[in-house]
C-alpha cells in the first residue's frame, strides 16, 4: 500500500507557523497594553504626590510661585494622562486585533488539522483492509494447501 499523502500538508505547516507568528504578536500586544498601563499608574501616582504635597499646604500661606509650580505641574501630569489613556485605548486595540488574527488561525488550523486526522484515520483503515484481506488470501492459500495434501493419493513409488 503506498505511504499516507495529505495534499495539504504544506498549507498545515505554513499555518501552523503563521499562528505561532500570530500568539507572539498577540504576546507582544499585551506587552504593550502593561507598559501603557504601567506609564499611565506611574502618571496617576506623580499627580497624587502633587495632590497630596498641595494638600499639605493647606491652611498655610503659600507663596505664589509655588502655588503657580504647582498648578502647571499638575496640568502637565493631567495631559500626560490624557496622552497615557490614549496609548492604553491604542494598545487594548492591537490587542483585540491581535487576538482576533490568532483566533481566527487557530481555527484554519484546527479545520485543516481536523481533515488531516480524518484523512490519516481513513487510509489506516484502508491499509488494515487491505492487509487483512492478504493475510486472509494467504491464511486461504495454506489451508487449501494443507487440504490437497490430505485429499491426495500418495504416489506410488
Amino acid at each position: 500500500m503506498k505511504r499516507f499523502d495529505f495534499p495539504l500538508d504544506r498549507v498545515l505547516k505554513i499555518k501552523r507557523q503563521l499562528e505561532r507568528v500570530a500568539e507572539l504578536e498577540q504576546q507582544r500586544a499585551g506587552d504593550a497594553v502593561n507598559r501603557a498601563r504601567a506609564i499611565l499608574q506611574r502618571h496617576h501616582d506623580e499627580l497624587s504626590r502633587v495632590s497630596d504635597h498641595v494638600l499639605a499646604g493647606v491652611g498655610r500661606p503659600v507663596a505664589a510661585h509655588h502655588w503657580a509650580a504647582a498648578s502647571d505641574l499638575s496640568g502637565r501630569i493631567g495631559q500626560s494622562i490624557q496622552a497615557a489613556e490614549a496609548e492604553v485605548d491604542a494598545a487594548e486595540k492591537q490587542l483585540r486585533a491581535a487576538a482576533q488574527k490568532r483566533a481566527r488561525v487557530a481555527t484554519e488550523v484546527e479545520a485543516i488539522a481536523t481533515l488531516r486526522r480524518q484523512q490519516w484515520d481513513e487510509w489506516r483503515q484502508e491499509a488494515q483492509q487491505v492487509d487483512q484481506e492478504r493475510l486472509d488470501e494467504l491464511g486461504l492459500r495454506r489451508w487449501q494447501a494443507a487440504r490437497d495434501e490430505v485429499t491426495s493419493p500418495p504416489e506410488p513409488s
